[in-house]
C-alpha cells in the first residue's frame, strides 16, 4: 500500500467520467448516521430495553436477546426467531419512536442553517446538464434525502400524489417524473401508513389521529421479505431494478451491501457490465470490500476514510492511501465537481 498527497490522473478521470453520466445514486444508513440517526446497533439497544414481552413472547424474545448478547446483528437475530405479530408491530412502532425525534431535528436546523447537507450541492450539479433525470435509491426510513431535494430547490416524485393527504399512485411515467428527481424508498417512510381498508398514505407529522394507522416501514426480520410483496415495496422494487438496469454510472454512498431487496439487481450490474461505480463510506463493511474485490473486470472504485485522509480500494490493484477526504461527501463534491 503506498500513500500519495495527489489522485491518480486515471482515478480522477474515472470518477469526473462517472459524475458527467448522472449517476443513479444509492444512499444507505451510513449517509444518514453522520447525522446522529440511530444505526442497528442502536436500534437493537433500543428495542431490548423498551420491548416488553407477554409471558406467551417471553422464551423467543430472550432467546432473541441472547443473540445479540453473543455478538450478532439485529438483522441476523430476528432473522433467527420466529416473533409473534404483536412484537414484529412493537418493532416497527419502536423503530419509528427512537428515528422520527432525530429526523425532525435535523430539519429544523436545515432550516435554520445550522447543518448543511452536501447532497443538496451533488444535486443541484447534476441537475445544471440537460435532461438529468436524477434517480435516487435509499434503505432509510428518514426524510434526510427529501430534505436535501427541498432544500436544493428541486421538485421529486416518490410515488405518491397529494400534498396534506398523499395517495400511493406509483406510476413511475415520463408524465409524473417530468422535471422532478426520483426518490425510491425500498424500505418505507416514517411519514407513510397504511389505512384499515390497505389505503396507502403520506401524511404530515402534524397529524395527530394515527391510532386506526400503521407505519409503512419494513424492518428487519423473517417477514421481511413477505411484506415486499405487497405494494408499495413491490412497485418500488420493480422500478429500482429497472433503474439499475438503465444506469450509465452509480454513486453509492454509505451503503453496507447487507440488503437482499436491491442487491440482486445491483450485484448484475457490478459483474455484468463496464457501468462505473464509485462506493464511498467511512468505512467499506467487510461485504462491501468483497464486491469490490470480487469483481475484477468491472469498473469499481471504493473510497473509505483513512486518518487524516481516504484509501482508495481497486479490484485489481493494491488499497492507495491519499491525503484527501474525499470519502466525505462534502470533500468529494468540491473535489471532483
Amino acid at each position: 500500500m503506498s500513500n500519495n498527497n495527489e489522485i491518480p490522473k486515471d482515478v480522477l478521470k474515472f470518477i469526473q467520467d462517472s459524475i458527467s453520466k448522472i449517476p443513479v445514486i444509492v444512499i444507505g444508513s451510513g449517509a444518514s448516521a453522520a447525522y446522529g440517526i440511530a444505526g442497528m446497533g442502536q436500534l437493537a439497544n433500543y428495542l431490548t430495553k423498551e420491548i416488553i414481552a407477554t409471558e406467551d413472547e417471553k422464551e423467543l424474545w430472550e432467546k432473541f436477546k441472547q443473540y445479540l448478547n453473543n455478538g450478532l446483528d439485529l438483522e441476523t437475530a430476528l432473522h433467527k426467531v420466529d416473533i409473534s405479530k404483536r412484537l414484529e408491530k412493537e418493532v416497527v412502532l419502536k423503530t419509528k419512536e427512537l428515528i422520527l425525534p432525530k429526523d425532525i431535528e435535523i430539519r429544523e436546523k436545515l432550516v435554520l442553517g445550522e447543518v448543511d447537507m452536501p447532497l443538496s450541492l451533488l444535486i443541484t450539479h447534476l441537475s445544471e446538464t440537460a435532461n438529468p433525470q436524477i434517480k435516487i435509491v435509499t434503505t432509510n426510513y428518514d426524510r434526510l434525502v427529501e430534505y436535501a431535494v427541498d432544500y436544493a430547490g428541486f421538485n421529486y416524485y416518490s410515488g405518491f400524489l397529494g400534498k396534506y393527504i398523499q395517495r400511493f399512485d406509483g406510476k413511475f411515467n415520463k408524465e409524473k417524473v417530468l422535471n422532478k428527481i426520483e426518490i425510491l424508498k425500498v424500505h418505507g417512510s416514517l411519514d407513510w401508513y397504511t389505512t384499515s381498508i390497505n389505503e396507502i398514505l403520506a401524511l404530515p407529522d402534524s397529524f395527530q389521529n394515527t391510532e386506526n394507522l400503521f407505519p409503512v416501514m419494513v424492518t428487519p426480520g423473517k417477514n421481511k421479505y413477505q411484506h415486499t410483496h405487497d405494494d408499495p415495496f413491490r412497485t418500488l422494487i420493480t422500478r429500482v431494478d429497472t433503474v439499475f438496469l438503465e444506469a450509465k454510472s452509480l454513486l453509492i454512498i454509505g451503503f453496507g451491501f447487507n440488503d437482499d431487496h436491491i442487491q440482486p439487481k445491483l450485484m448484475q450490474k457490478m459483474r455484468n457490465s463496464q457501468t462505473p461505480i464509485i462506493i464511498i463510506s467511512k468505512e467499506l463493511t467487510p461485504k462491501a470490500r468483497e464486491f469490490i474485490k470480487t469483481n475484477e473486470n468491472s469498473k469499481i472504485l471504493g473510497i473509505e476514510e483513512c486518518g487524516e485522509g481516504s484509501n482508495l480500494v481497486f479490484p485489481n490493484r493494491d488499497d492507495l492511501e491519499i491525503n484527501l477526504s474525499i470519502w466525505e461527501l462534502k470533500e468529494f463534491i468540491k473535489t471532483f465537481t
